[in-house]
């Protein structure tokens, strides 16, 4: 009788995060997934308008920095040279100023500036070398939203793995395109709400390219 009361548990614990496995559905991010797919892709053709444009479209999604998403890298390699999914940067593109190589300093000001009060979307560049992958982690619970956007050129691949202390083995890795990977990904799954997740990240460049990506949360 215990055997079985503890099976229900777990199927219980489980149930949620199999149920939501539909990757097409609306998502509470999406607007800045487009804003960042549009500014990538103005900045690729050097369209001033359509930066601008992408600009005030990623600003209205009140985003904020995604502090809490931190590497497992010893050390963390520079982004200069290198697209960054942020106003600041977006606006001094569509001005003619060339700031990539001031691409870490847009990073640290926007980390410094901390949290909005009611952001809720989270937003975080990050970098991955070519052929290489890019780890990270972040707590979470409950419904939770990923989307990786990668800088023009760039082709990705998404893995997730989540742990918690109640024993949670939970993984959800991306099944198309894995080898050659994608432009973009995006995900969503749900996670028990009582207990504080672990979630790994894990971006994967099949490119050819090191690349700059945004990785986008709820």
């Amino acid at each position: 009788m215990k055997k079985l009361i503890s099976l229900l548990i777990v199927a219980l614990c489980t149930l949620p995060i199999a149920a939501q496995d539909n990757e097409t559905d609306d998502l509470a991010i999406q607007s800045a997934i487009d804003a960042c797919i549009a500014m990538r892709d103005a900045v690729a053709v050097g369209d001033t308008a359509a930066i601008r444009q992408s600009s005030e479209a990623l600003r209205d999604c009140n985003t904020m920095d995604f502090y809490t998403l931190q590497s497992t890298a010893r050390t963390t390699p520079s982004l200069n040279g290198h697209l960054v999914f942020e106003e600041a940067f977006a606006d001094s593109l569509a001005a003619g100023k060339d700031v990539y190589d001031q691409a870490d300093e847009i990073i640290r000001t926007r980390t410094m500036r901390g949290q909005t009060s009611d952001g809720s979307i989270l937003t975080k560049t990050c970098f991955v070398k070519a052929g290489k992958s890019a780890k990270y982690t972040f707590s979470s619970q409950g419904h939770q939203e990923l989307a990786v956007v990668a800088e023009a050129g760039g082709l990705v691949t998404m893995k997730i793995h989540v742990t918690n202390s109640a024993g949670l083995n939970f993984r959800k890795n991306d099944i198309k395109n894995v080898k050659i990977g994608l432009p973009q990904r995006q995900t969503s799954f749900d996670l028990p709400t009582n207990i504080k997740n672990t979630v790994e990240l894990e971006i994967i460049n099949c490119g050819k390219k090191d690349c700059s990506f945004v990785v986008i949360s709820n």
